[in-house]
């Protein structure tokens, strides 16, 4: 008794000579910073390389630590992760509810983001939401902050509409059901949502828009705030928000749902006429099919007798050089086209070696194909200048513009993302067999986890609200 109570007299002292680590520290420490995101409402998941998800990979590279991100089915499922220390910051993706508890605090906002009214398409869009008649017909998410921040806003009329005790994404998932006739969701959400559910149409604005912000704990302990405050205002000052934002509106650009409606009808009415050759070429070389199939598609939309501006021709598009050298037969047979792509996809990714760690491998061999081996090498080495890591397809794909001006430059990366999302689409009834992994898999229980190399894509797992 006598030595506990000379401990605790002390305490003040020890505490002074032994101090605990602080929040950053830990973080750092640990190799590992937890991040709560919202569900993904597309098709790709954590392939999605958008500007939040992006930032969030510069900050932690920042810190040399890896992502770890918990998906969340609302908002206030989010925070309330984020308030039970569960996570070590959020990353919203949409505007936050005003005013925020006392116990959190939002970092500085790097994006704009606009409320939509989101209906099926059989459903007469409403008019004049912001006057109230057409809000009966609205079920609100009550766990995404819509209410109190549109109210705050001058949207008075705003809680006339029915709340649903569920997340955006649920309720997306409803309207395209045809549950309900419509509710509201952020542009960006809406758009990614009919990738995997076509139905949902787009309706007028509602209220002004709101900013986009990470949020963390507000405690005395403010060394991983002070870090994300720093962050953001070198990011905005180098270019680099402005730059993933542009990234992003030209990458939404490219692939819209126009062009995914006329993806799935080459699904139903061409590729059966490919698919046994793409299976074939791909056990043959070591690929997925399906990857194969995406980058055909992306290449010729599976036409044959294709032909580009700059020579290229056949339904993988190869030069005629490049045909030669790999002994290629008639680059206008489709079935010689696709195994002397997939010859050569084999071949760009050997030559990158295995100490590239999956996905990133193959996301610089479409890039490799794409462009030329020379042009990546461009870019990996543009990397290493900056001092950064030349395997990390999210490193190399910033440093891809620059090293080629203009629109040509961008085109690798386009390139790039449209594959994967073909590959997404083609793999959402059945999860990839061969060398990609990256969509979603379910597990019995409360969690489900994304695959991935650690060191590029972040682990996910996802927590119900």
């Amino acid at each position: 008794m006598a030595a506990l109570l000379l401990m605790l007299l002390h305490w003040p002292d020890l505490a002074q000579r032994y101090p605990q680590p602080s929040r950053l520290e830990r973080v750092q420490r640990s190799g590992n910073l937890r991040a709560a995101v919202p569900v993904d409402p597309g098709i790709d998941h954590a392939a999605f390389q958008d500007m939040h998800h992006a930032l969030l990979r510069e900050f932690a590279n920042r810190l040399d630590v890896t992502v770890s991100l918990v998906e969340a089915e609302s908002q206030a499922a989010l925070l309330d992760m984020l308030a039970g220390d569960e996570v070590d910051i959020a990353v919203p993706g949409r505007p936050l509810p005003e005013p925020l508890p006392g116990h959190l605090r939002a970092a500085p906002g790097y994006a704009d983001s606009q409320t939509h009214v989101v209906c099926n398409g059989a459903t007469r869009l409403p008019a004049g939401v912001g006057e109230g008649a057409a809000l009966r017909q609205i079920l609100i998410s009550g766990s995404d902050g819509y209410v109190s921040r549109l109210y705050r806003a001058g949207v008075r009329r705003i809680r006339l509409a029915p709340i649903a005790p569920m997340g955006t994404v649920a309720l997306l998932e409803r309207v395209s059901a045809g549950d309900i006739p419509c509710t509201l969701a952020q542009r960006d959400e809406a758009a990614r949502a009919r990738q995997r559910l076509p139905t949902l149409r787009l309706g007028e604005a509602v209220g002004p828009p709101g900013q986009i912000a990470w949020v963390l704990r507000n405690t005395r302990d403010d060394s991983l705030s002070r870090q994300v405050d720093r962050f953001f205002l070198k990011a905005r000052k180098s270019g680099l928000i402005a730059q993933l934002r542009e990234q992003d509106r030209g990458l939404r650009r490219r692939f819209d749902v126009v062009d995914l409606d006329g993806f799935r009808l080459a699904l139903a009415t061409k590729l059966p006429r490919y698919e046994a050759d793409f299976r074939r070429a791909g056990a043959e070389h070591g690929i997925d099919w399906r990857l194969l199939a995406a980058l055909g598609y992306q290449e010729s939309r599976w036409n044959p007798r294709a032909v580009s501006p700059r020579g290229a021709g056949g339904l993988m598009m190869l030069t005629a050089t490049t045909a030669r050298g790999l002994g290629a037969g008639d680059r206008f047979d489709a079935r010689y086209s696709i195994d002397s792509g997939a010859r050569y996809l084999a071949r760009l990714r050997a030559d990158l070696g295995h100490s590239v760690p999956e996905p990133d491998r193959t996301w610089l061999t479409l890039a490799a194909y794409n462009q030329g081996p020379g042009g990546l090498a461009r870019a990996r080495r543009a990397v290493v200048a900056q001092g950064g890591n030349p395997n990390r397809w999210a490193e190399v794909r910033r440093a891809l513009p620059t090293v080629q001006r203009g629109a040509r430059g961008w085109e690798p990366v386009y390139h790039v993302e449209s594959v994967r999302r073909y590959f997404a689409l083609l793999s959402v009834d059945g999860a990839p067999d061969a060398q990609v992994r990256f969509g979603l898999s379910r597990r019995v229980g409360p969690a489900a986890s994304v695959g991935g190399d650690a060191g590029s894509a972040p682990g996910r797992t996802r927590r119900s609200s």
